[in-house]
C-alpha cells in the first residue's frame, strides 16, 4: 500500500511539474514577441502562436508518457487538461495542431480506450475555444480576479464533464466501472490542474499586455516629446509672427519674429494688452476680441488681415490667423496667433496695380485708367449742359527726333511733353500717353466747344518747346485729333478712336494742326460698314440671284447668248436692282467674294442648261480688282475644269471701262491669258470713259458693248447717233464685236442694223428674267421684220419689183 501511494504522488508530482513546464514555456514564448519596432511584433506574432501549437502537444505527449495509476488497471494522465488549454489560451489553428500532435500519439499507444481518448482530446479543445470566447464577459461582470477565478474554474469543471462523457464510449460494464473509479479524480485533478496553471498562464499574458501597453505609452511620450521640441523649434525659428494670449487680450508669449516684426523685447511684450499693437483697437473695444472667440467657436479659426503698430509708431498690414488652444479639460483659455507681415505684398500689389494704370516712363495715366476715368466723366456728364472735349495728340516726325538725339533720349523728349502737358493741369483735365508718341488730353466742364478747343490749342502751341535734351534745344510739332460729347454720343474707347481718326486727318492735311472729328461722316461709314454686312450676310444665306438678258445677232436673229446679272431677293425689300449694292461693294474685299460667287453660280445654270439640250453662252460682269488678283487666272481654269461639258468660248467675261484705265497692262496681260484658255473678254459701257481709243489700242478684247445712254437717245439726239456710228466703225476697224445695249423698240434696232451693229440687247429684246424662264423664252423667240433696217428692207422691195417685172 505504501508503494502504491509512493508511486501515485510521484506521477502526479511528473504531471503537476510537465504542466509547471507549460505554463514557464509559454511565458517565455510570448515575451519574445516584445519588440520596439512594429513590423518585427508582428511577424514574431505570426510564428510564435505556431510555436504554442507545438509546445502544448509536446507537453500533452509528456502527460501521456507519465500516467496517474487511480485504480488497479485504470490509469489517467493531465493531456485532456492540455487540450483544454490550448483551446482556452491559443488561437483556434495552433490549438488544433496540438489536438492532433496529442491525438496521433495517443492513437499510436493502442488499447481498448483509444477511441474515447481521442474524442476526450477534442471534446477539451472544443471546451478550451468555447471559454475562450466567452472570457471578456466573466472579465464584465465579475472584474479581472473575479472574472479570471470564475472562468478558471467553469473551464476545469467542463473538462472534467467531457473527460468523463468520453468514458461512456466504453461497453457499458466497462464504461461504469471506469465512472465510478475515475469521476472523484479526473474532477479533482482537472479542477486543480486548470486552476493552478491557468493562473499562471493568464498572469504571463497579463504581464506581457502590460509590457506592450508600457512600450505603447513610452512610445507616445517619445513621440509627443519629439513633437513638442518641433512645436518649440518651429516656435522659435518659424518667420511668422506667433503670439500666444489670453482671449482678453493678455499677451503670454511671443516668438523671436513677433519681436523683430513689431520691434519691441519679449520682455516688453509679456503681459501687454495685444489691443495695443493693433491700429483701431481704440475705438473697437471688445468687439473685435468677440468677433475672434465667435469665429473660432463656431468654425474653430478666425482669420482676416489687420493694421498693426510698431513700436516706432509705423502702421503696417498684418495676415492673422488665430485659433483656440484647448486644454486636458476641452475648455479655450488661451489662443494662439499667427501672423504674417504683409508690407512687402502690399508694395509689390500698388506697384503692380500702378504699371497696369500707369505709364512707366513718364508716370501719366495710360489708357486703362484714361478709359476707367473717361466712364466716370461720361456718366456724370449725361444729361448736363456743357461739354466734354477728348483730344488725341501725337508727335509729328518723332521718328526723325530719335534719330537727331539717339533712342535713349527719346524717352527724355516724351518725358519733356508730358510735363508740359500737365502743367497747369487741374481736376477738370485729365493728361495720359496713350502709347509710342501718342498721348491724350480729356477737358471737360467746358461751356462750349470753342473753350474747349482754345485750351487744346494753347497746350499743343507749348508742346513745341523748345526743350533741352542731350545737350540739344529740340522744337517739336505735333498733330492732334479732337472729338466733343455729348455731340459724338459714343462710349469712352469709341470717343477715343474718333479722336485717333481726327489726329490721323490732322496728319494727312499737312501735320502740325488740330482737326475736329465730323461726326456725320463717321455716321455714313458706319452705315456703309452696316450695309457691307448686310450685303456679305446676304451671300451667306443665298439671298442673291442671277437673271438673266438674251443677246441678239442682227444678222440672222439667232439668240447668241445671255449676260448674267445679279439681283438680291432680299426677304423685306423683295428683289433689289444691282444699283442698290454694287456701289458700296466696289473697292471692298467683298467684291471679289461677290464676283466668286457670280462666276460660279454662272456656269452652275449654264451647265445645268447645256444638260436639257440647250447651248446658250453666259458673259458676267467682273470688278477689275478681282481680275488682277494673282489667283484669278488660277481660279478660272479650276472652275472650267469643274464643268468640262462646256463648250471653249462659252465664258465670257464684261469688264467696266472706267474701271480698266487704273492698270491697262496688267489687264491687258490678263486679257490675253484669258483668251488662250477660250474665255473671251469684253468692254462694257465703252464711250463712258476718258480713254476710250486707248482701250481699243491696248487692250486685246474682242468685244465692245456701246454704253445703253448713247443707244437709248441716238433717235432723237445726232450726236449721240454720230456717235454710235462712230463706235460701230472703230469697233469694224479693230475687229471687235459690236453689242448695243438699250435697245428698247424697233426704230433703236432698225437704226443700228442699218449702221452694222452685230449683236443687240435690251427691254425690246427682253428684260432681264430667271433662270427658270430663260430657256421657254429662247424656244418662242422669233426676231420681228421690223428689225431689219430701212435701207436693206427698201433695196429688198426693189429687187422683188425687178424680178416680177
Amino acid at each position: 500500500m505504501q508503494h502504491e501511494v509512493t508511486a501515485l504522488i510521484r506521477d502526479l508530482g511528473m504531471n503537476a511539474g510537465l504542466l509547471a513546464m507549460l505554463a514557464v514555456a509559454y511565458g517565455v514564448a510570448t515575451r519574445g514577441t516584445l519588440h520596439k519596432r512594429r513590423e518585427v511584433r508582428r511577424a514574431r506574432s505570426r510564428w510564435l502562436v505556431w510555436l504554442g501549437g507545438l509546445l502544448f502537444g509536446g507537453v500533452g505527449i509528456l502527460a501521456m508518457m507519465v500516467p496517474v495509476t487511480v485504480a488497479p488497471g485504470v490509469i489517467m494522465d493531465a493531456r485532456n487538461v492540455v487540450a483544454a488549454l490550448a483551446g482556452a489560451y491559443l488561437p483556434l489553428a495552433p490549438a488544433a495542431l496540438a489536438a492532433v500532435i496529442m491525438a496521433i500519439y495517443r492513437e499510436s499507444l493502442g488499447g481498448i480506450g483509444v477511441y474515447p481518448a481521442l474524442l476526450a482530446i477534442g471534446l477539451n479543445l472544443l471546451v478550451g475555444v468555447v471559454m475562450r470566447r466567452i472570457r471578456p464577459d466573466f472579465d464584465e461582470r465579475l472584474g479581472r480576479f473575479g472574472g479570471l477565478w470564475g472562468w478558471l474554474l467553469v473551464l476545469g469543471l467542463g473538462s472534467a464533464l467531457v473527460t468523463q462523457m468520453a468514458t461512456w464510449t466504453l461497453p457499458s460494464d466497462l464504461g461504469a466501472q471506469v465512472w465510478r473509479q475515475t469521476a472523484v479524480p479526473v474532477t479533482v485533478m482537472s479542477l486543480m490542474a486548470i486552476l493552478c496553471v491557468g493562473y499562471l498562464l493568464d498572469n504571463s499574458l497579463y504581464l506581457r499586455e502590460r509590457e506592450v501597453r508600457l512600450a505603447q505609452s513610452t512610445a507616445r511620450l517619445q513621440q509627443a516629446l519629439a513633437e513638442a521640441r518641433q512645436a518649440a523649434s518651429v516656435f522659435t525659428h518659424s518667420p511668422a509672427t506667433i503670439c500666444i494670449m489670453k482671449p482678453r487680450g493678455e499677451i503670454l508669449d511671443v516668438n523671436p519674429a513677433y519681436c523683430q516684426t513689431l520691434g519691441y523685447t519679449r520682455e516688453e511684450l509679456i503681459g501687454m494688452q495685444s489691443d495695443l499693437l493693433r491700429v483701431g483697437a481704440e475705438t473697437q473695444g471688445d468687439n473685435f476680441r468677440l468677433v475672434v472667440a465667435r469665429a473660432i467657436q463656431t468654425e474653430g479659426r478666425w482669420q482676416g488681415q489687420v493694421q498693426r503698430r510698431r513700436k516706432n509708431g509705423e502702421v503696417f498690414w498684418s495676415d492673422v490667423t488665430i485659433e483656440g488652444l484647448p486644454d486636458s479639460d476641452g475648455v479655450v483659455r488661451r489662443w494662439v496667433s499667427v501672423g504674417k507681415d504683409l508690407t512687402e505684398k502690399r508694395r509689390m500689389e500698388e506697384a503692380v496695380a500702378r504699371a497696369a494704370h500707369y505709364d512707366q516712363l513718364t508716370g501719366l495715366p495710360n489708357r486703362r485708367q484714361i478709359t476707367q476715368r473717361l466712364h466716370g466723366w461720361l456718366a456724370q456728364a449725361a444729361g448736363r449742359p456743357g461739354c466734354l472735349a477728348i483730344c488725341v495728340l501725337d508727335l509729328d516726325d518723332f521718328k526723325a527726333v530719335v534719330d537727331q538725339v539717339g533712342a535713349s533720349a527719346s524717352d527724355d523728349v516724351l518725358c519733356a511733353v508730358a510735363r508740359v502737358l500737365q502743367g497747369g493741369a487741374d481736376e477738370s483735365r485729365l493728361v495720359g500717353r496713350l502709347g509710342g508718341d501718342e498721348f491724350v488730353v480729356v477737358i471737360h466742364g467746358c461751356a462750349e466747344p470753342v473753350e474747349a478747343l482754345q485750351q487744346l490749342e494753347a497746350l499743343r502751341v507749348c508742346v513745341r518747346g523748345p526743350h533741352a535734351v542731350a545737350d540739344r534745344m529740340l522744337t517739336l510739332a505735333c498733330s492732334g485729333g479732337v472729338t466733343f460729347y455729348p455731340a459724338d454720343g459714343g462710349d469712352a474707347d469709341m470717343l477715343l478712336r474718333h479722336a485717333h481718326l481726327a489726329m490721323l486727318l490732322a496728319k494727312e492735311q499737312g501735320k502740325n494742326r488740330l482737326c475736329v472729328h465730323d461726326v456725320h461722316r463717321e455716321a455714313q461709314v458706319q452705315s456703309q460698314r452696316d450695309h457691307l454686312a448686310r450685303i456679305e450676310q446676304a451671300i451667306d444665306q443665298g439671298e442673291m440671284v442671277l437673271y438673266f438678258q438674251p443677246k441678239v445677232r442682227l444678222a440672222d436673229g439667232e439668240v447668241i447668248g445671255v449676260e448674267s446679272l445679279i439681283r438680291w431677293r432680299h426677304p423685306e425689300r423683295g428683289v433689289l436692282a444691282p444699283g442698290v449694292f454694287l456701289d458700296a461693294v466696289q473697292g471692298t474685299p467683298l467684291a471679289t467674294r461677290l464676283d466668286g460667287w457670280v462666276l460660279h453660280e454662272a456656269l452652275r445654270i449654264g451647265s445645268r442648261w447645256m444638260a436639257s439640250g440647250t447651248v446658250l453662252p453666259v458673259s458676267v460682269n467682273l470688278h477689275v480688282s478681282t481680275l488682277v488678283r494673282p489667283e484669278f487666272l488660277q481660279d478660272v481654269q479650276q472652275l472650267l475644269a469643274a464643268y468640262p461639258a462646256l463648250p471653249r468660248g462659252y465664258l465670257e467675261i464684261e469688264l467696266l471701262e472706267s474701271e480698266t484705265l487704273h492698270d491697262l497692262s496688267l489687264v491687258s496681260y490678263v486679257i490675253e491669258e484669258l483668251a488662250r484658255l477660250g474665255v473671251p473678254c469684253s468692254i462694257d459701257d465703252f464711250g463712258t470713259g476718258y480713254s476710250s481709243l486707248a482701250y481699243l489700242q491696248r487692250l486685246p478684247a474682242q468685244i465692245i458693248k456701246i454704253d445703253q445712254s448713247f443707244v437709248r437717245d441716238m433717235l432723237v439726239n445726232e450726236r449721240d447717233r454720230t456717235l454710235v456710228r462712230g463706235v460701230i466703225s472703230l469697233g469694224k476697224a479693230f475687229g471687235c464685236t459690236v453689242v448695243a445695249e438699250g435697245v428698247e423698240t424697233d426704230e433703236h434696232a432698225a437704226a443700228l442694223h442699218d449702221m452694222g451693229c452685230d449683236i443687240l440687247q435690251g427691254y425690246g429684246i427682253a428684260r432681264p428674267m430667271p433662270a427658270d424662264d430663260i430657256l421657254s423664252w429662247v424656244a418662242g423667240w422669233e426676231m420681228p421684220e421690223s428689225f431689219v433696217g430701212h435701207a436693206i428692207r427698201d433695196a429688198f422691195d426693189d429687187l422683188v419689183r425687178r424680178v416680177r417685172d
